[in-house]
């Protein structure tokens, strides 16, 4: 069953081992493997910004798209997130 997060004009899919981010305005969707996607997180005073995209390597990510989000929003998004991080460690299922 896939999970959604929504947040403002994103809508963020996770379903089994995809995950794909939607954008209100644009016809197009960013698809991702879970194994390929990258997550970086920074503080800024009392909101978090977020980077999701294709992770190159250890610490860079490329494309993808920027949010920001207040704590509520982001104690829910590392809820929604924790079932990405499942999938991409899940072993022995395709």
């Amino acid at each position: 069953m896939a999970a959604e997060f929504e947040l403002g004009d994103y809508i963020l899919v996770q379903d089994g081992r995809t995950f794909e981010v939607f954008h209100r305005t644009l016809s197009e969707s960013r698809r991702y493997h879970v194994a390929f996607l990258g997550v970086d997180v920074k503080p800024r005073g009392d909101e978090f910004r977020v980077r999701l995209g294709a992770r190159v390597g250890d610490d860079q990510i490329v494309g993808g798209v920027r949010l920001s989000m207040d704590q509520e929003q982001f104690a829910r998004f590392r809820e929604f997130m924790a079932l990405a991080i499942a999938a991409r460690d899940r072993t022995g299922t395709p």
